[in-house]
This record gives C-alpha cells, sequence and structure tokens, in this order.
C-alpha cells in the first residue's frame, strides 16, 4: 500500500460479494477503488440465487448507508426457518421467544415445567410464520410487536445491481474485462491484474471476489470433506407464493433447502455424488494473504445452514475497515483479521454440524462442547461475535432433535405455578397477535 496517498484498492467480481466491498471501502476508508467487473457466477456461494441472511443484515446495510426500503425492494422477509432431520423438527424464529427471569432463560423455564417441545408457540414470529403473516417489529419496547425480528432472502443479480449503484455513486470506478492473471513481486505480493486485453491495473490492496474460482489469491484452502460428505448442488426455481421462513431438511446423505424470493422460490437439493455442480466445503488457511483478501465462495463454502456466506461477507467487510491497516505492509493488521474471520467462519461451520449431526463424523471441539452443554442442563454455549442469540440456538438445537436430560438447577427456585401461568400468558398473547397480522403477500415484478 502506498504511504504517500491514498490506498489503490482492486476488486475483482461483479456480483454482490465485490459491491459489498466496493460500497464499504468507498465509504469508509481512505482508498480510491476500482472494481474489476470479472465474472464471477456464485460469487456469494454456490447455492443461490437466493442469498438469505440473519437480522443483522439490517444493522449492515444501515452501515453502508443502504435504506431499508431499498434493500428489501429485491428480497423477502424471513422470520426464521423450519428444520426437519433425522432426530425430528420444529420452527426456529428470529426474534424473542418467551421472556428471561433474571439468569434464567425463557426455555430453562420451560424445561422446569416440561414443556421444551412447545418452545416456538411462545415466540411471535414464529406464530406469525406459520399463518403466512409479516409486521416489522416495533421499536417501542413496551409493545409485544418489538419481539418480532426478520433476516432477509435477497435475489442475487438485484442486489449486486443495487449495491453496484450505491458503489459508484460513492466514487468506486468500474472497468470491464477479465482477470487472466497477476504479476507479482519477488515476495509474492500482488502488484497488478492483467486482463485479457493485454492491458494491467496496478494496485496496492486486492480484493478476490471472483467466486470459488480465486483468481487472485493464492492462501491453501482447507477443505472440509471429513466434515461435510456433500458436495454436489442442484438448483430449481420455480413460480410460487413467497412465504417468510426458509425450510431445511436434512438426511444422512442430502440437505434440502427451499428459500423465498418476489413469487418464486429456490429449491437446493445438497447432495453426495450425483447430479449436480461440483463444490468442495472449506475455507482457505488465510484469508488475507500478503496484500490479498478474499471474501465470498473465494474465501470459504459451507453448506447453507447456519449464518451463511452474506453474512461472513459484510462482517469481512466491517472487520476490514475496523483494521484498516496504517502501513504498507498491513502485516499486524492482517494477522487479526485471519483470527476474527476464521473463528466466525468455523463457528459458521460448527452450527451446521450440530444442527445436523452427520453419522460417523467426530465434531470438533466447540461443537461437541455445546451439544455436551446443552444435552446436560440446557445451556446455551455462545461464541464471541455469533450471529445468533443464546434463544435462538436453544430453538435450534430442539429443532435439531436434541433432548436435554436436565434444567438448570436456578429454575428450580421459581414457582411453578407462576412460570406455567406466565408462559401461558406469553403463548396466548402471541398466538392473538399474530393473527391479528396482515396477511404477507409478495410478487415478482
Amino acid at each position: 500500500m502506498s504511504d504517500r496517498g491514498p490506498t489503490e484498492a482492486v476488486i475483482v467480481g461483479d456480483g454482490p460479494a465485490a459491491w459489498i466491498m466496493a460500497l464499504a471501502i468507498s465509504r469508509g476508508a481512505p482508498a480510491r477503488v476500482t472494481v474489476i467487473t470479472h465474472s464471477s457466477p456464485g460469487d456469494v456461494d454456490p447455492f443461490g440465487p437466493a442469498l438469505t441472511a440473519p437480522p443483522a443484515i439490517r444493522g449492515q446495510h444501515a452501515r453502508l448507508g443502504l435504506p431499508p426500503p431499498e434493500a428489501m425492494a429485491c428480497a423477502v422477509p424471513v422470520m426464521g426457518f423450519s428444520l426437519e432431520g433425522p432426530n425430528g423438527g420444529g420452527f426456529v424464529p428470529f426474534g424473542q421467544t418467551g421472556a428471561d427471569m433474571g439468569p434464567v432463560a425463557f426455555h430453562q423455564q420451560l424445561a422446569r415445567l416440561g414443556r421444551l417441545d412447545a418452545l416456538a408457540e411462545h415466540s411471535l414470529a414464529a406464530q406469525a410464520a406459520r399463518l403466512g403473516r409479516f409486521s416489522p417489529p416495533s421499536p417501542d419496547p413496551a409493545s409485544f410487536l418489538s419481539t418480532l425480528d426478520h433476516g432477509a432472502s435477497f435475489e442475487a443479480q438485484p442486489y449486486a445491481a443495487l449495491l453496484r449503484n450505491r458503489a459508484e455513486a460513492s466514487g468506486a470506478s468500474v472497468r470491464a474485462g477479465a482477470v487472466t492473471g497477476a504479476r507479482r513481486s519477488t515476495d509474492g505480493r500482488v502488484e497488478a491484474v492483467e486482463l485479457e486485453d493485454g492491458s494491467s491495473v496496478r494496485g496496492d490492496l486486492f480484493i478476490d471476489a471472483s467466486g470459488a474460482q480465486g483468481v487472485l489469491t493464492d492462501a491453501p484452502f482447507q477443505p472440509w470433506t471429513s466434515l461435510f460428505r456433500l458436495d454436489r448442488a442442484e438448483i430449481t426455481v420455480s413460480q410460487a407464493p413467497s412465504s417468510v421462513h426458509v425450510s431445511l431438511e436434512s438426511e444422512a446423505a442430502m440437505l434440502h433447502r427451499t428459500a423465498p424470493l418476489p413469487g418464486r422460490r429456490v429449491e437446493t437439493r445438497l447432495t453426495q455424488g450425483g447430479a449436480g455442480t461440483p463444490f468442495i466445503p472449506g475455507r482457505r488457511e488465510s484469508f488475507w494473504e500478503r496484500n490479498v483478501i478474499a471474501v465470498g465462495a473465494a474465501a470459504h463454502v459451507s453448506p447453507p445452514l447456519g449464518a451463511g456466506a452474506l453474512h461472513l461477507i459484510h462482517r469481512a467487510a466491517e472487520r476490514l475497515i475496523a483494521l484498516w491497516p496504517a502501513s504498507s505492509e498491513g502485516l499486524l493488521e492482517a494477522r487479526e483479521f485471519n483470527r476474527l474471520m476464521t473463528a466466525e467462519a468455523e463457528a459458521d461451520r460448527d452450527f451446521a454440524l450440530v444442527l445436523t449431526r452427520p453419522p460417523g463424523v467426530a465434531l470438533p471441539d466447540p461443537a461437541a462442547h455445546r451439544l455436551a452443554l446443552f444435552e446436560g442442563r440446557s445451556r446455551i454455549s455462545r461464541r464471541e461475535h455469533e450471529a445468533f442469540t443464546a434463544g435462538f440456538i436453544a430453538a435450534a438445537l430442539l429443532a435439531s432433535g436434541l433432548k436435554p436430560r436436565r434444567h438448570d438447577p436456578l429454575a428450580d427456585a421459581l414457582d411453578p405455578a407462576m412460570l406455567a401461568a406466565r408462559a401461558d400468558r406469553i403463548r396466548h398473547m402471541a398466538a392473538a397477535t399474530a393473527a391479528a397480522l396482515p396477511i404477507f403477500e409478495s410478487s415478482g415484478a
């Protein structure tokens, strides 16, 4: 990077991953941004074109200056997901479920009553999704509607176009062309990218958002094939009324995801071998290698059961701006960026493993610990910067079929008659409020 003026940031890719990074850097860093629109299908992940994101996406868009109406114009709100698997199933809602009492989480209260199977009935989001109704959350904490929350399912191409318009308006420049190679210095740093027309584009910092092809990064790829046996993705898009949730059906050698888009639905079937496009689950050993930062599928591919690749791209943009290098080397910043992004990618991986628990697979220690803690005392192990709340994690573990043997002993200090009456009021209020919400309707343009 140049110590004499703005950093020359060069981004390779033409999908949402590239334009998220372009918009974030243009708005938040002392840099001149050039985007080379190298074709990059599947740049977020190979499971599109429905890009799902948890509720944190709304704050991420706010930091990019994207008003909610603009962002949601190419999306469908998602109030949670339904999970079906060999061990059971259930609905996992975003937003608040029930109400904690001091240190005693709501699911622990229901465990004390022997009612854990009815957890989702105490969620306004779950009740609304069951009825096909939707409302944005209320900003008034005294309103029961404030317990709502939602993520989103974005259509990849319109979403990329929105981000591109915003990035160009913020000063990013665009260079059309396909990248054929990179010119590197003796220490391996990229000095310029070479285009098919014979020209080149010099830079200080390079972002590889080219998808699984990874045209710039040379960081070794660490496969997760011993953890995830699925390696084919078959995608079908059909006309259908939009729902307000994502459906996930897991089997030993198959994952079927149905995600909504305006007026359509996207069905993604992941299998081991067979039909579909091949993919390799895993991550780069370094997300930031010398002066190249890989994002999206160039950096990380994991079955779509956790927070998802779109969330991790936005997190990478936030991390990069917060760690913008003060020198031409950026070694310390790169080390911290890699530490943080590795932790988030592996937390996302482990969440997927905990939900599916593939037979014959030895889970990584953090995933095994989460299972043991919940199974033993219904307690939640939540990692730093995890996208999900403790209540969401509890609902997901229960929906996956995990049955705790005991509850938190702190719940034994609470009067069961009081707990039962309180839980009944919450359940009835959730049902009545959900029934009064508007029916959700969304049609394709």
